[in-house]
């Protein structure tokens, strides 16, 4: 009988036991809330954002070592040109920031020379139609961008190379009017600043820009400097670069698009105490095939009158470039792409100053997220 009563009363107490251990656990389990995923972070948080892209290429040139390019430096091989990453949160009003940096051999170009580096970083306010900028920021100038996913062409433009800067440091505010017209203004500390010479003085930037009707866009950017010394073989002194760009929708396939640059440069040492100028004009084309393919053209000539930025130096020379390029997007965020190019020189600056012309091959793959 006392062994029945002590087993109905252990029974009893571990069933006691273990309805309170099932009543308390659910308690404990919702006072730990899961970590939301950085997508809904990103999703809940208007204004920030993280994006990137991988880009690399295969080259072929027939002339030893490539000449008149930005980025493309191997003769006849693979490279990892780009890895980006930009981390940014710039809401509609107040203050915000962006971070991009960029790895991969076309990085040599930022400070340091390293392939590795901040690309732009800048801090942000906003507030209605004005926005203030300060840091390392974008240029105004060209058609053109750093990102390859982003042009139709794999190789840049002789005037993204020759004529026009990268990045700038310094100030700048930006005014939209409406949409047809946003009006910009800044100072910074010359033109690609970090990697040129010491004697730069401030640069002044005023840039328009806008896009009056669904078929056409435009955008205009005047840089000044009093003792700058961007160009190449020159001595610090007043330069001065307009660009001018224009964008045409013809149909929702077919698109065309204008760049033009006009340099000038005083005491150019290849000029004597005259200005040197140097005017580019490129002309681009592009149809959409399908949703996958679209093919791509460019046609550039440089008037170098001086030889300011071809490195004849106080030698005339006009250089011509044409471009065909096909690319293909088999899926969201990825792209593949062909590209032939040829230029011609009427002075031999190619193959170690030994041609006159330059014949180059690329392929490209990258992604972006």
């Amino acid at each position: 009988m006392k062994k029945a009563a002590l087993a109905a009363c252990l029974a009893s107490a571990f069933a006691c036991s273990g309805l309170a251990v099932a009543q308390t656990a659910p308690a404990a389990s919702a006072s730990a809330p899961a970590t939301p995923s950085l997508g809904a972070v990103l999703a809940a948080t208007p204004g920030l954002s993280l994006s990137g892209y991988v880009a690399s290429t295969y080259t072929h040139f027939d002339a030893s070592p490539p000449a008149q390019r930005q980025f493309d430096t191997t003769q006849n091989g693979f490279t990892l040109n780009q890895a980006s990453l930009t981390a940014a949160y710039l809401p509609g009003s107040g203050f915000g920031a962006s971070v991009t940096l960029l790895g991969g051999s076309d990085a040599t170009y930022l400070p340091g020379g390293t392939q590795m580096g901040i690309e732009n970083a800048f801090v942000q306010y906003a507030a209605g139609n004005l926005t203030l900028m300060a840091g390392r920021l974008p240029t105004l100038a060209g058609m053109e961008v750093v990102n390859p996913l982003a042009n139709n062409e794999i190789s840049r433009s002789l005037l993204f190379y020759d004529l026009e800067p990268i990045y700038h440091t310094g100030v700048r505010a930006a005014y939209a009017v409406n949409g047809a017209l946003t009006l910009t203004g800044g100072v910074n500390e010359g033109f690609n600043h970090a990697t040129q010479v010491t004697g730069n003085s401030s640069t002044v930037e005023l840039g328009a820009s806008g896009s009056p009707t669904k078929m056409f866009s435009y955008s205009v950017a005047y840089y000044y400097t009093g003792t700058g010394s961007y160009y190449p073989g020159s001595i610090p002194s007043k330069e001065q670069l307009l660009d001018l760009v224009g964008n045409l929708n013809v149909t929702s396939a077919l698109n065309f698009g204008l760049n033009v640059d006009l340099v000038t440069k005083a005491q150019f040492q290849g000029a004597g105490t005259g200005n040197a100028k140097a005017d580019g004009y490129a002309l681009y084309a592009n149809y959409a095939i399908n949703d996958q393919f679209s093919l791509s053209g460019r046609g550039e000539y440089l008037d170098d009158k001086q030889g300011l930025v071809s490195g004849t130096l106080g030698n005339a020379n006009k250089i011509k470039e044409l471009t065909v390029a096909l690319n293909y997007a088999p899926m969201k965020n990825v792209k593949l792409a062909a590209e032939l190019r040829q230029d011609k020189s009427d002075l031999p600056i190619f193959g170690s100053g030994a041609k006159t012309k330059q014949t180059s091959f690329e392929l490209l793959a990258g992604y972006s997220f």
